[in-house]
């Protein structure tokens, strides 16, 4: 079992090894965890997980390891910024929080444990670059799944650097990083 403080010394490339074999899924109110991969997966009572509680449970969502990746950054002064996007509609909600990092002097997505995307990869000099390409990433996605139901105007896309405490509910969540 791996310890907060030991991965947070991993190097960038082990480090997001690491973040790609947390599994999917989330802590609920009586600390249960719940994994995507199984049988009859619905999302209730949802906790938000402190960094240390991911390392521990190797069970996370995008939200949690946003965070654990900003945790990372900060304590190895890599350069970043925090992104939230959702699209909300009659058809579909879907959320996520994505961390862009500088590395080898090009803004990135960080990798996390959902999108099979890798360290340096979709790299540009302008951080907007980045950032829209990202967009552009989800959105087809959006699009796959809505076809003509989808509508740009139901997409948010911010930058975000509030806080989390943990414990916090989905609908807390989303409450603050709307804001």
């Amino acid at each position: 079992m791996k310890k907060y403080e030991d991965v947070m010394k991993l190097s960038p490339d082990v480090f997001f090894d690491y973040v790609a074999s947390i599994r999917y899924g989330y802590k609920d109110l009586r600390g249960n965890l719940h994994f995507q991969d199984e049988d009859n997966f619905t999302v209730r009572d949802y906790t938000f997980s402190s960094v240390e509680e991911v390392v521990e449970n190797n069970c996370a969502w995008c939200w949690e390891i946003a965070e654990l990746t900003k945790q990372y950054c900060i304590r190895n002064s890599i350069p970043y910024h925090s992104w939230f996007m959702e699209y909300r509609s009659e058809e579909l909600h879907q959320t996520h929080t994505q961390v862009f990092m500088l590395y080898q002097e090009k803004w990135c997505p960080a990798p996390d444990n959902s999108l099979g995307i890798q360290l340096g990869e979709h790299g540009f000099f302008d951080l907007n670059e980045s950032v829209q390409w990202f967009k552009i990433f989800f959105t087809d996605y959006l699009k796959a799944v809505l076809k003509d139901k989808y509508d740009e105007k139901n997409l948010l896309l911010k930058e975000y650097n509030c806080e989390f405490p943990t414990g916090i509910s989905d609908d807390e969540y989303l409450d603050r990083i709307r804001q």
